[in-house]
């Protein structure tokens, strides 16, 4: 069989699928959602063990971090699915009380979702949440090295026999597949890297159907003087490096010039106390170590980013301390596990620096001991998102919406419009009285059947 072949097979299953849980009332699709989770959890140690051995992540790691934060979007989107897609009246004027308005929510049909390999699960299945929710079936488009993940989550969910069968398909694996996909599908969300990200946007673009398309560079982490340095370094060392590298993790660390060195001092004790290495991308360590080489050649003091165990997959955390603009690992995307922290003048340095880079962030977070300014400076900052004296908040809150900023890409996911985006909304006007008989504006006209019409229209 063909990709092409391949491909059609599972849109056609994702079709049927979609026919049929549209059907569903949203109470049903709630509950059957909620029983989906029920078996995923009873059975979340082998699936995490999976998750695992594609990552290269401890299990432990894997459970708390893909595992608890989709039951925080399952909570969420099940328990909203009621208040932001029931039917919503419509204002009318006056002249048109004998009739009845309102908004319905109706499903755009089958999504085509574009992971990234960081999150496995949590990333796909939380953005297929808000979709299933909604009425829609979802094909998913993973990366090669976190396939058998997918595939056996779409298993899954099709032995459960909670769901109509074909809810989430996987598509196939070969070349131009992603064209092929977004050629046929209702709608596109994406994350990952921009190049390829912006493609796919223009190509659905031709199509004319929605792309929630999110390829904005990981976010920031801007350290105040005064900050608590202790709380700043364990949340600094944490979203790099616990978090699997995900896209919402950290890309580096901004730290005003007094409080610099007791930072770095905090930052290389979590390091000592660390054991165990961290993942490199599959094909990343020839990348990485150019990264960390020219970072040393340009002045940077490199701790770290040495091989962990025979295989090589795996490196130990690499802090790049002192570095500059100018070095790869501040320029590029992180070819694998580093932090590189920089020294800035001020805040004010640090955020007009966040705020100027050509892709924008995706989010950010400052630190500091008075609230107040924290939160001007966080209203200062360009992203989607921003924190004070904490990190990641925002993607498991789904009550925010996560994505877009500037120049980071189209429209959001999460809270109420995310849920909303994966609908059509349908019009509906009810006549209801008197049912015989025409509305005074039909035809025929007549001079004084206009004047008559004009003051009414005035009086609404």
């Amino acid at each position: 069989m063909t990709h092409s072949d391949a491909l059609s097979e599972s849109l056609a299953r994702a079709r049927r699928a979609q026919a049929a849980w549209r059907r569903y009332s949203l109470s049903q699709r709630v509950r059957a959602l909620r029983g989906v989770w029920r078996m995923l959890q009873a059975e979340r140690e082998a699936l995490a063990g999976l998750i695992a051995s594609e990552s290269g992540r401890p299990q432990a790691e894997v459970e708390t971090h893909e595992f608890d934060a989709a039951g925080l979007l399952l909570d969420h989107f099940t328990r909203s699915a009621h208040r932001v897609l029931q039917d919503k009246a419509a204002w009318r004027p006056w002249m048109f009380l004998n009739k009845r308005a309102y908004v319905r929510q109706t499903p755009v049909g089958v999504v085509g979702l574009f992971s990234p390999g960081s999150s496995p699960f949590l990333v796909p299945f939380g953005d297929s949440l808000p979709a299933w929710v909604a009425g829609n079936a979802v094909l998913l488009v993973p990366p090669d090295r976190t396939r058998r993940t997918a595939v056996h989550l779409s298993e899954r969910l099709r032995a459960c026999g909670l769901l109509p069968e074909g809810l989430l398909e996987v598509a196939a694996d070969g070349p131009g597949v992603p064209d092929a996909v977004v050629r046929q599908v209702d709608m596109v969300v994406f994350a990952g890297p921009a190049a390829e990200g912006c493609r796919l946007a223009a190509l659905a673009g031709e199509r004319l159907i929605p792309a929630v398309v999110d390829v904005g560079t990981e976010p920031v982490m801007i350290v105040a003087k005064d900050a608590m340095l202790e709380r700043a370094a364990k949340a600094a060392f944490w979203a790099r490096f616990g978090t699997g590298g995900s896209p919402f993790g950290l890309a580096c660390v901004l730290v005003e010039r007094p409080a610099y060195e007791g930072f770095c001092a905090q930052l290389l004790k979590e390091a000592e106390a660390f054991e165990g290495g961290r993942p490199l991308p599959p094909g990343g360590a020839d990348a990485f170590k150019r990264q960390l080489d020219d970072a040393r050649q340009k002045g940077a003091a490199v701790h770290g980013g040495e091989a962990v165990g025979e295989e090589g997959r795996s490196v130990s955390p690499a802090l790049v301390l002192g570095a500059h603009e100018g070095m790869l690992v501040m320029r590029e995307e992180a070819a694998g596990p580093a932090l590189p922290v920089m020294s800035v003048r001020s805040v004010a340095d640090a955020v007009e620096w966040t705020n100027s880079r050509p892709r924008g962030a995706a989010g950010a977070s400052v630190w500091t001991r008075d609230l107040d300014r924290g939160e001007g400076l966080a209203a200062s900052l360009e992203t989607g998102a921003v924190s004070v004296n904490d990190v990641l908040g925002p993607y498991v809150f789904a009550s925010l919406p996560c994505g877009a900023s500037r120049g980071t890409g189209l429209l959001w996911r999460h809270s109420d419009a995310g849920l909303l985006l994966f609908c059509r909304p349908q019009s509906v006007w009810v006549h209801e009285w008197p049912a015989a008989g025409a509305d005074p504006w039909w035809l025929p006209y007549s001079r004084a059947k206009a004047r008559w019409l004009r003051l009414l229209s005035r009086l609404a």
